[in-house]
């Protein structure tokens, strides 16, 4: 007897996403999560009076007929979830500047245009190639034979066309003032990657989620979103088993039809659809012997993203000191030059850091008269083994002493101190390595080069950050719908 339609390992943000829709199509769904609480890195914590989100401090396509927007419109959630719009987006500061970037695509052009007036027409056509080639990607049907070049190439002409490029490649053909290059490049860092290196599509990702439809974060908490998609999951007849873990998914032959939890109960569904690391989902949850050898390959070399030391501060006192909530600090215009050190796996001592005061948007954050801050900055998983207190002092150590030139005083108002390691992402998320989101977006893992939504593995299908579009919240919204997409047109034709 089948236990559900479709059965979903993991509780991720793409997971819930999908399992709402196809849920609200009628199929049984029955999703698996093995933390206490759904949301994956979209989660929230509380200690000594103050409240955190893990990982996720804004998000883009919150705003009008955005697509987090329209899916809570379609989830009829709108009225439950309020989003606060972020303008400006963010400051970055640099050692002889501060440059404010406005969530508004035109305002923020308007000032590059200020600032580099001579490379107008450049800045033009940069963004203009990256809205067409975001809107090109987004219209890629979850069907679509993208190993058909000529109909590909016809259909999608610029995605096409630069599919295969980095965003530095593109900058070169279009601007040549160091400083505007690193203005335009700024937000890879979003991907931890170096303009060098990230796609044309993966940057036209990051920047066009922020620009189509604002800036925002929720009001309260980041993980009011994944607590209601769940709630809203149940309502509709779904079914979450909260702190049960997957030990293996069964296969018949060639066919995924169940899965076997820890404690050793098996559940049959006709499709299975995994929502968690990649890795761990065809290597150990399938076996490296039961998926065929270029698969087999492929998944060998593919590299996940870097991950993030992020400490978490309660501060004693209002952050007066700073007039934007999300802040990037910046030692060096070359943003390549951290990246050769972390790929070394150590930490730059300038390496640049974000600090964000997510109390100034959100005062709920913090008992009266307090504050909270969150400092970080890009790690390697293997910078250290056992990520032990020693190494974390200094690094929180590091990043207190930075923050002070923004913040006087910093360390005597500190209240309360938490930190995350990548060693901490992997044990809540099973990213491998902490990665952040998913595989890196380098050309040969993004756009229709990164794993394909259905799998060698027949009726296993994956979702989430493993998969395209790729990492960001509005990113795994987009994967979760064009999973349920493609889960959804075998269902009419009978199939069991």
């Amino acid at each position: 007897m089948l236990d559900a339609d479709v059965i979903i390992i993991g509780a991720g943000v793409a997971g819930l996403t999908c399992g709402c829709l196809l849920a609200q199509q009628g199929l049984k769904v029955l999703m698996i999560e093995r933390n206490q609480k759904v949301g994956g890195c979209c989660t929230s914590f509380h200690k000594d009076g103050f409240t955190f989100d893990l990982s996720v401090q804004s998000l883009g396509e919150c705003q009008r007929e955005g697509r987090i927007w329209n899916l809570l419109k379609k989830l009829d959630l709108l009225d439950q979830i309020r989003f606060i719009p972020l303008e400006p987006a963010r400051e970055y500061h640099f050692p002889d500047r501060k440059v404010i970037q406005s969530s508004e695509l035109e305002t923020h052009m308007e000032n590059l245009f200020s600032l580099f007036p001579n490379e107008r027409k450049g800045i033009e056509q940069v963004y203009t190639i990256l809205r067409k080639v975001f809107e090109e990607f987004s219209q890629i049907p979850s069907s679509l034979n993208v190993y058909e070049p000529s109909s590909f190439s016809s259909q999608f002409p610029l995605l096409s066309q630069y599919r295969d490029k980095t965003y530095g490649e593109l900058l070169h053909g279009w601007v040549s003032h160091p400083s505007l290059k690193a203005l335009l490049s700024i937000r890879s860092s979003y991907a931890l990657l170096p303009p060098e290196e990230i796609s044309v599509v993966g940057m036209a990702g990051i920047e066009m989620t922020y620009f189509n439809y604002g800036v925002s974060c929720i009001e309260g908490r980041v993980e009011e979103l994944p607590l209601k998609l769940g709630e809203t999951l149940q309502k509709m007849n779904g079914q979450i088993l909260i702190g049960e873990e997957v030990d293996e998914i069964l296969l018949e032959g060639k066919k995924a039809i169940g899965v076997k939890l820890k404690d050793g109960r098996e559940m049959r569904g006709k499709v299975i659809l995994s929502n968690i690391d990649a890795h761990t989902t065809f290597f150990y949850l399938i076996g490296q012997d039961r998926i065929p050898s270029g698969f087999h390959s492929k998944l060998k070399g593919m590299r996940p993203s870097l991950s993030y030391f992020i400490l978490y501060l309660g501060i004693d006192g209002k952050l007066d000191e700073l007039s934007a909530s999300n802040n990037e600090v910046f030692f060096d215009e070359n943003l390549q030059k951290e990246y050769q050190t972390l790929y070394k796996k150590n930490i730059p001592v300038e390496a640049p850091f974000y600090l964000l005061a997510p109390s100034k948007v959100n005062p709920s954050h913090a008992p009266k008269g307090k504050s909270t801050l969150c400092l970080s900055c890009k790690a390697p998983y293997h910078f250290n083994q056992g990520w032990d207190q020693k190494v974390k002092d200094q690094l929180s150590q590091r990043l207190i002493a930075k923050a002070s030139a923004l913040i006087p005083d910093l360390e005597k108002r500190i209240l309360l101190k938490v930190e995350t390691t990548p060693k901490t992402i992997k044990q809540w998320t099973g990213n491998r390595w902490g990665a952040a989101y998913g595989w890196a977006q380098i050309p040969s893992q993004s756009g229709i080069y990164r794993l394909q939504r259905i799998t060698p593995i027949q009726n296993l299908y994956l979702t989430g950050h493993w998969t395209s579009p790729g990492g960001g919240i509005a990113g795994v919204v987009a994967s979760g719908e064009l999973t349920a997409e493609a889960v959804l047109k075998r269902f009419p034709e009978g199939e069991d």
